[in-house]
């Protein structure tokens, strides 16, 4: 057996490895008992360690070295060749003690987060958080040296390949000057818009059957998934098992309709990879920023349209009754509504860009040791202040302390969100060129033409192109921020 082939063979047990972690973390978030925490963070620890001993032992960095010099592989093998290096070399460089102790103190911190969030507790947490970020930052500084890369752009190239600070900064920067005046401009346009609020209270159990109806419109397996909840909605599991979650509150039935279709647009992905490279690096995503593309075009482009309420109206109404708030043109003013706001994953698609940017800078002061953790929520009040006009000063809950993402220690994920909102309106425009009644048959529920065009230009190509190079070969230019800019303009301020 060549030495391509033993490490494929490797790789195989690595990826069942990772699919028993995924449904771990599934459960811990959406089913495991509270008492249950620290000896669910042990068992993850210790299956990480495992992990990481398999994939740097010096048999596997013999086999790639030996791979490197065998001829005759595929474009996929070659690119999976080169995903298994970048796995060794990014894990090779971290002490297994060190992987230990991040596992223990992110999901410690996870779990200490979701109580004292809600108590608006910065006091208590921020000595939790200030150790998961020293850990954070000591992977970052030992990645950053074997990748020879700043510290941030070794996180950001974790979750978004292909980006660094240098390219976010040149994409944010043109976003930074033209969406202030675009949300002006929006808000002014829709100043005399008659939006009524629908009365609740939204039953949870309507609002789960309303979640699953639109997840089998748009094609989800249920034979390989399942809808769950969690205090955070995400995506989670493996591709034959898909975990998606979503919260609800019985004042209101958006925000959980929204992490559904959010979430379903990752678990379909996901569920749409090529089945022969399912165990290989190369065919699972690399690139959370593609993956954000794909969860993001399904929310936004898709069930944030008119045509979508229109279709999903008469199951709105039968579920939570009939009061004219509830019909198709009232709903799709409410979801298209701009104004400033404090939560991210409840702001409107016009602002949205701007919570990320925040968020990137203040990671940016942080890995660049221009402020400290203790810095952070007086950071932030400034930050939401120059942007939105809101102060968050005293209301850490709603502002230094609304995500997941830190906690858990995924610093440099923040920019994959708004380089997946770019990427979505990039593929939709080229979707819509070839399927420009799409949007018209939607109002009958017909999802299935995105899926299949998704299904071919998209997930099937897995992980075997950079994302740029994937842009190029589906849209023909690299990723274009003007597309997102020409869909804010179409959608909002054509008469």
């Amino acid at each position: 057996m060549s030495a391509y082939k033993k490490l494929k063979e490797i790789f195989k047990q690595l990826a069942h490895l990772h699919d028993i972690q995924g449904i771990m973390m599934w459960d811990e978030a959406a089913m495991m008992p509270e008492g249950a925490g620290e000896s669910r963070a042990e068992a993850v620890a210790i299956l990480n360690c495992m992990t990481q001993k398999i994939l740097v032992s010096k048999k596997n960095k013999n086999l790639l070295a030996a791979a490197k010099q065998e001829d005759g592989l595929s474009l996929w093998d070659s690119a999976n060749l080169r995903w298994m290096e970048k796995k060794y070399i990014t894990s090779a460089c971290i002490p297994s003690k060190l992987t230990e102790k991040l596992t223990k103190e992110t999901m410690a911190s996870e779990q200490v987060w979701r109580k004292l969030r809600a108590q608006n507790n910065w006091r208590d947490f921020s000595p939790v958080f200030n150790r998961v970020f020293k850990l954070v930052k000591e992977v970052a500084k030992r990645r950053a040296d074997v990748l020879q890369l700043n510290p941030y752009d070794a996180l950001i190239d974790e979750y978004a390949p292909g980006f660094n600070q240098e390219s976010i900064d040149t994409i944010f920067s043109g976003l930074k000057q033209t969406l202030p005046d675009l949300v002006q401009r929006i808000r002014k346009n829709q100043l005399n818009d008659i939006v009524k609020s629908p009365a609740g209270p939204f039953s949870i159990e309507q609002q789960k059957q309303l979640g699953l109806k639109v997840m089998e419109a748009l094609r989800f397996d249920f034979q390989h998934g399942r809808l769950d909840i969690s205090h955070h909605p995400f995506c989670g599991g493996n591709a034959n098992d898909v975990r998606i979650t979503t919260r609800y509150n019985e004042n209101e039935f958006f925000s959980s309709l929204m992490g559904i279709c959010h979430e379903t647009g990752h678990g379909l992905y996901e569920q749409g990879l090529p089945r022969e490279w399912i165990d290989q690096p190369v065919g699972n995503v690399n690139s959370m920023a593609m993956h954000e593309s794909q969860s993001l075009l399904i929310e936004m482009q898709v069930c944030c349209s008119l045509p979508f309420y229109q279709y999903l109206q008469p199951d709105i109404q039968q579920k939570f009754g009939h009061q004219d708030a509830l019909t198709a043109d009232n709903l799709y003013k409410l979801v298209t509504r701009v104004e400033p706001s404090l939560i991210r994953v409840d702001a409107d698609e016009v602002t949205y860009p701007l919570h990320v940017i925040l968020r990137y800078e203040i990671e940016k002061s942080l890995l660049n040791d221009e402020i400290t953790v203790k810095d952070l929520p007086a950071r932030w009040d400034e930050l939401m202040i120059k942007y939105f006009g809101i102060s968050t000063k005293n209301n850490n809950k709603d502002g230094v302390m609304q995500d997941v993402h830190w906690p858990s220690g995924a610093f440099g994920y923040f920019p994959a969100y708004t380089l997946g909102r770019l990427i979505a309106a990039q593929l939709f425009a080229t979707f819509e060129k070839s399927q420009p009644q799409f949007l018209g048959n939607l109002k009958q529920g017909d999802f299935q033409p995105l899926k299949n065009w998704l299904r071919d230009n998209v997930y099937s190509h897995a992980a075997s192109l950079e994302t740029n190079a994937l842009l190029v070969k589906i849209t023909g230019k690299s990723l274009d921020s003007g597309y997102f800019i020409d869909h804010i303009k179409r959608r909002y301020l054509v008469e």
